[in-house]
């Protein structure tokens, strides 16, 4: 059976110039492409997430991302994206969850 190959995750943001920096500045990601509309960064080898303006030829949902974390690292890199916009938003032993500035929702898991 063929089925489709896997693209990418998305990301809504109202400037992605502004959100794909962000993204790429924090998690040590390549920009792409970098426009108002649309901006695409990728992650090591093929984790690729494109960020989008809802529009109404091109509706784009909040989107979800998760990436692992040392407790060691967690300290200093949670405070980076509390002044850079980010909302706290649920705090476990396992995992936190932030709100970026645009409402999508990044799960910070804790690696042992």
């Amino acid at each position: 059976m063929n089925s489709p190959e896997f693209y990418a995750s998305s990301f809504r943001a109202s400037d992605c110039i502004e959100a794909s920096s962000l993204y790429a500045d924090l998690f040590r990601g390549e920009v792409l492409i970098a426009k108002l509309g649309h901006a695409e960064v990728l992650f090591s080898k093929n984790n690729l997430v494109i960020f989008s303006r809802d529009t109404d030829e091109c509706p784009v949902s909040i989107g979800t991302l998760i990436w692992k974390i040392s407790r060691l690292q967690y300290s200093e890199f949670s405070s980076d994206l509390l002044k850079r916009g980010f909302l706290l938003e649920t705090n476990l032993d396992s995992y936190v969850s932030f709100l970026d500035p645009w409402g999508n929702r990044i799960w910070l898991y804790f690696a042992e």
